[in-house]
């Protein structure tokens, strides 16, 4: 049975909550909920901690080559371009290489198998053509993932990416945080998370 976006999203929190246990304290949520995001913006800004943004994706679809082909919606890679402002390691795109309970059960540990790629360097990526150079109907990349490696199409693009257990494991080393941009106004940051869509989550690290 293939996994929804939204399975994935919350068993890869959840195990990364259970990772860090006591050594250091995770707060998700999620950005669709506007309770969860008040609670965690007023935690971010309380706590002094670095706000991190994950957009979630799911595919169950495997190519011979072994890569997983995600999509990825241009209109939405534009609103996460035009927050991120600069900032590094603070905005990811989370791609799962897990996409049906067959795979889950064979190995059940999402975190090693979860890349991450940081959307400010994804500044190159121009909007998706078909073969002939015109606009793609569906408005949206095809994303080739496999360990280590994600290219964004059309026009393709190299990018680096990070595995979600190592980056945890080191305390996301060098993640500016997005709480800074926000001057303590919860209308500006409700503003910002209306560009994510339902499978974005939040995080608050202190």
């Amino acid at each position: 049975m293939k996994l929804s976006e939204k399975t994935l999203e919350l068993n890869i929190c959840a195990q990364a909550s259970k990772h860090v246990g006591s050594n250091q304290q995770l707060f998700w949520f999620g950005l669709t909920q506007k309770q969860e995001a008040r609670a965690g913006f007023d935690a971010c800004t309380k706590l002094g901690g670095r706000l991190l943004i994950f957009q979630f994706k799911a595919s169950n679809r495997v190519l011979r080559s072994k890569k997983r082909v995600f999509l990825a919606p241009h209109d939405q890679l534009v609103a996460l371009r035009t927050q991120v402002k600069g900032q590094v390691r603070s905005v990811f795109y989370a791609f799962p290489l897990v996409g049906n309970t067959a795979e889950l059960k064979k190995n059940p540990n999402l975190l090693s198998q979860t890349w991450l790629v940081d959307v400010a360097t994804l500044s190159s990526v121009a909007s998706p053509t078909k073969r002939d150079g015109t606009p793609r109907k569906n408005g949206c990349h095809n994303v080739y993932v496999s360990p280590g490696k994600v290219v964004f199409h059309s026009m393709p693009v190299d990018v680096d990416a990070i595995e979600f257990y190592s980056l945890l494991q080191q305390g996301f080393p060098g993640a500016d945080g997005i709480n800074w941009q926000f001057e303590g106004s919860f209308d500006r940051f409700w503003e910002f998370s209306k560009n994510f869509s339902s499978g974005a989550r939040g995080l608050v690290l202190w």
